[in-house]
């Protein structure tokens, strides 16, 4: 960075989704902006993620005849998170989700077939490659004049003037550190901390031996810069971990660093999961939130999903949660002709195993589970069907705390709060970072969601030096 790069109109922390949908709309309003990103690759978390987006009302769910609404949307979202997300934030994502969708599009970003995940009444998941998400973005960044993007470089904390506004930040550059101005506001976008153990030691202790995913660099950097000038936070005992981490190297239980974050939901196709006593412990239709938690109960907390070809057969690449048959094709998903052999194949009781399946599968025949209350694929939409075509899969997983969804209070102008509820002058916040939307609960693919809808928000309000 040359001398006269070091004032810019606003400065974003973060070079995931937020921070990219940030920095492109602050240009978008006229700003010169630079997008500091603490590692070698744009993406963060992003790029890890199965690449979802929840979108209500779009031309993508009308092609497969699912009709929705964007009021529909907002009841789910604030009934998800217990009644204890902010509403406004809430009406913010809800109003703004259609035109960040074909904002995104504009942007090069390519959507795929629309489908059912979790805390779903209809499918609402619009799938995206993340890599493909990051790139197009990132190519509009660079392509940008206004826009100055550089990485390894972290950001070691913000400046204030005597009035404690906000009025830059410092960065440091092959290990020193630089100031940079921003003359109308600093946005972070800098992810959440679960590979921060000191944090998840404070604030979600009883995850700090489960495995944790996300970006390299979600270590609550802006978490704690913002921290440091009295920003108030929320949402912090809601932290739980997502059912479906696939565990690579069965009947090795372990998760290993650098092992592939491979997250797999063959149960919203009408998969059961097991235990490793080959039995059934919940419904396996309620968010892989609940089902994480009641995992982790389990012996080992290790889970089999349990399912035949005609479930097999609805593998699609896109979402990365879907993409049944390329966990088979590594190895982590395996095949069997009959239910016994595969319970050799997973060293469970083969005869509990058989039992099991043909329990539930009276319990489809009566359209009644007797035991756990099934009674959709996934948050009521769709029924549960039989497993019972040849031949079958089972997908070893776990527990993983792969985001920390809370943090930073913002307002609906992505204005962050202090302990007092009071604005920290020109700071700005979007992204994991941030708290307010999700709450007790959360609905798969609203994470990427916020994150494009509220970075494009802050960034615009930043522009505008508010």
């Amino acid at each position: 960075m040359t001398t006269h790069e070091h004032n810019f109109d606003v400065v974003v922390i973060g070079g995931g989704l937020a921070g990219h949908c940030a920095a492109l709309a602050a240009a978008e309003c006229g700003a010169s902006v630079a997008l500091f990103e603490k590692m070698a690759r744009p993406g963060g978390s992003t790029v890890l993620s199965a690449g979802s987006l929840a979108f209500a009302g779009t031309e993508l769910q009308r092609a497969i005849g699912v009709e929705d609404s964007p009021a529909g949307l907002a009841e789910e979202l604030m009934k998800i998170a217990g009644g204890k997300a902010d509403p406004k934030l809430v009406q913010l994502y809800v109003e703004h989700q259609a035109d960040t969708f074909d904002w995104l599009k504009a942007h090069g970003v390519v959507f795929h077939k629309v489908s059912l995940s979790s805390n779903m009444t209809v499918p609402r998941t619009h799938p995206t490659n993340s890599k493909q998400l990051i790139e197009a973005l990132h190519e509009r960044v660079r392509d940008t004049p206004s826009i100055h993007y550089q990485a390894d470089t972290p950001a070691h904390r913000l400046l204030t003037n005597e009035l404690r506004e906000v009025i830059g930040c410092e960065i440091y550059v092959a290990g020193k550190p630089v100031a940079v101005r921003a003359k109308r506001g600093v946005v972070i976008a800098s992810g959440g901390f679960t590979k921060n153990p000191e944090l998840m030691q404070r604030f979600a202790p009883q995850f700090v031996t489960a495995p944790a995913w996300g970006g390299e660099g979600n270590t609550g950097d802006g978490l704690t810069l913002a921290w440091e000038l009295g920003a108030d936070l929320i949402d912090m005992g809601y932290i739980t971990g997502t059912f479906g981490a696939a565990l690579n190297n069965y009947p090795d239980t372990r998760v290993r660093p650098g092992d592939e974050l491979m997250l797999r939901m063959a149960i919203y196709r009408g998969a059961i999961v097991v235990n490793l006593d080959a039995q059934r412990f919940a419904d396996e239709s309620q968010s892989y939130k609940k089902l994480g938690t009641i995992c982790l109960a389990q012996r080992d907390g290790v889970a089999i999903q349990i399912f035949d070809q005609p479930i097999m057969d609805q593998s699609a690449p896109n979402p990365s949660v879907n993409d049944l048959q390329g966990a088979l094709a590594k190895g982590v998903i395996r095949k069997a002709k009959t239910l016994q052999e595969l319970a050799a194949l997973m060293q469970l009781d083969a005869s509990r195993l058989e039992s099991t399946v043909a329990r539930y599968n009276s319990f489809v025949d009566a359209n009644h589970d007797a035991d756990f209350g099934r009674t959709s694929l996934g948050g009521g939409f769709g029924k549960p069907v039989k497993i019972a075509t040849p031949p079958y899969y089972a997908l070893p997983c776990s527990t993983a705390v792969l985001s920390t969804y809370c943090g930073l209070h913002v307002d609906t102008d992505m204005r962050v709060l202090n302990v007092h509820g009071r604005p920290i002058a020109h700071l700005f916040a979007a992204g994991e970072v941030i708290g307010g939307l999700h709450a007790a609960g959360y609905m798969s693919g609203s994470s990427l969601g916020k994150a494009a809808i509220f970075g494009r928000i802050a960034g615009a309000q930043a522009a505008q030096g508010t």
